[in-house]
């Protein structure tokens, strides 16, 4: 029986050659999204490409996703897009376009007919939401349909119902869903208080992607991170749910730890429901990390 890939779906890597890429921060406004670390960490805990690939060989990690990072880069997913690249055997990348900006589709077009990302990030985070669901939106998730990548939506709870208009207009979208959508877990099981989340496992094309940032946040309620996979399992089934450390943007632990506290989550589950907990999910969005 062959081992199955272990995939981390959501890091993100900032360059020390700031002349080749320089830092065009965007940062969140305080308090905008629960938990996520202090706006500079681009600055006080810059991981590059290079170190991020030693550090998954120390942790036996075997194939990465490079998230544009949005506060350090903005738009310009340049290093993002050559560093996947340059690791090809082990990368893949997403971009984010500015939905403000005139014809965004065209400029998604560039980054992944052109750049080879591989997704595109809607981040509605710390800024109007409103284009989520509006002109912008739906023309990115068009373009990321005809261009048959995925769609990784980062947005907050209060945001939902933006995705589920997103959802109900595009069935054959294959979206992941940053960080659950910051979903309030602080009461531990049965997890009342985040029912909106489990409410959207009506949608069969979407995904949770379960940060190391959220189950950091049960451990520091007291709760148990396996508790709150297993439940994730148990609505949307394990087939639709992947892992990402959110490495270094979360850094209140080692790139290894964090690691650990991801594939420890998965405790409770069979072995098959590991298996794509850990890899399976994110190689079928991703299909080019094989």
């Amino acid at each position: 029986m062959s081992v199955p890939l272990v995939v981390d779906t959501h890091t993100h890597i900032v360059s020390a050659d700031t002349d080749r890429y320089p830092l065009k921060p965007k940062p969140l406004r305080p308090g905008s999204a629960p938990g996520l670390s202090r706006p500079d960490w681009y600055e006080t805990h810059a991981v590059s490409d290079v170190a991020l690939m030693q550090s998954m060989r120390d942790a036996g990690v075997d194939r990465v996703v490079l998230v544009q990072a949005m506060g350090a880069y903005g738009y310009d997913n340049r290093y993002c897009a050559d560093a996947a690249a340059l690791h090809a055997n082990r990368a893949t990348s997403v971009a984010i376009v500015d939905p403000e900006a005139e014809d965004p589709a065209s400029r998604l077009r560039h980054w992944v007919r052109d750049r080879g990302m591989r997704g595109v990030r809607l981040f509605a985070i710390g800024q109007d939401p409103g284009w989520l669901d509006g002109i912008a939106g739906f023309q990115l998730v068009q373009a990321a349909c005809e261009f048959g990548v995925p769609v990784v939506a980062t947005l907050l709870p209060s945001e939902l119902p933006r995705l589920v208009r997103l959802l109900e207009r595009f069935p054959t979208a294959r979206v992941a869903l940053d960080h659950c959508g910051f979903p309030d877990l602080r009461a531990g099981p049965p997890y009342e208080a985040a029912s909106a989340l489990f409410d959207l496992a009506r949608f069969e094309q979407l995904c949770l992607k379960i940060s190391g940032l959220l189950l950091a946040q049960v451990e520091a309620a007291g709760g148990r991170p396996a508790d709150f996979v297993a439940k994730a399992a148990s609505v949307f089934g394990a087939g639709r749910l992947m892992w990402g450390s959110d490495f270094p943007q979360t850094h209140d632990r080692s790139y290894r730890d964090l690691v650990a506290l991801c594939a420890g989550a998965a405790a409770d589950l069979d072995d098959d429901d590991r298996a794509a907990y850990l890899g399976g999910t994110a190689l079928r969005l991703w299909p080019s990390l094989r």
